[in-house]
């Protein structure tokens, strides 16, 4: 790499990781690029400069994490690629409580005022974790055959983000928000998996209900 594109780039990354290390510390309102670029130690227009606003600088920051977060399922080492789906789903849950005002905070910058993901938030590489998930179900034999792969791989994304959505609005334990992703992407999974897989998503299905069920009963 050039030594002018090297140093571009470790400028970049200096500011990610001043975003991150800010998005761990402060709530939503408070996050500038002003704030930012304190936090970084650059001048306060330099992330305009590199990255042009303040949802690209945020977006790069999910994007680091997400390959953070890729590579954590691959040392998991799981061949089976169902059991590896609900391995994600504990994963989420492990990230997400690794450091909950991080998420929180990150994800309500990126998520509207009704809670809609931004597009923005389909970008390749997350896009990407997703459809990898989906075609090797397809691949092993997991899905019935009239199921488009890339349709399913939007909507276990955009139910993940729900489940974010819902951790940010209420306060679920780990193991509720664990078992509100899982039992969410069980329902989608219980119509369009082949019988053998559709019996082992049921299982799951019922031992997540159960903790909803359990937690709903508990907050009356």
């Amino acid at each position: 790499m050039p030594p002018r594109e090297q140093a571009r780039e470790e400028l970049r990354q200096k500011i990610i990781a001043g975003a991150r290390a800010l998005l761990s510390e402060i709530e939503s309102a408070e996050f500038s690029m002003r704030a930012l670029a304190a936090k970084a130690g650059v001048a306060h227009m330099t992330p305009y400069n590199v990255f042009g606003s303040k949802q690209a600088v945020l977006l790069a920051v999910l994007d680091a994490d997400m390959a953070e977060f890729a590579r954590a399922v691959q040392e998991r080492h799981v061949a089976d690629p169902l059991a590896e789906l609900y391995e994600v789903v504990g994963l989420c849950a492990e990230f997400w409580f690794s450091d909950p005002l991080f998420y929180k905070t990150l994800y309500r910058e990126l998520l509207d005022l009704k809670g809609t993901p931004h597009q923005a938030l389909a970008t390749p590489l997350r896009d990407g974790f997703w459809r990898q998930l989906t075609h090797a179900l397809a691949d092993r034999g997991h899905l019935q055959t009239f199921v488009a792969e890339a349709p399913l791989a939007m909507n276990l994304r955009r139910i993940t983000l729900q489940a974010i959505s819902v951790w940010i609005a209420r306060d679920l334990s780990k193991r509720e928000v664990e078992a509100e992703l899982g039992y969410s992407i069980s329902l989608a999974l219980l119509g369009v998996t082949v019988p053998a897989s559709s019996s082992r998503v049921l299982t799951r299905l019922m031992n997540y209900q159960a903790i909803l069920v359990e937690a709903g009963a508990r907050d009356g």
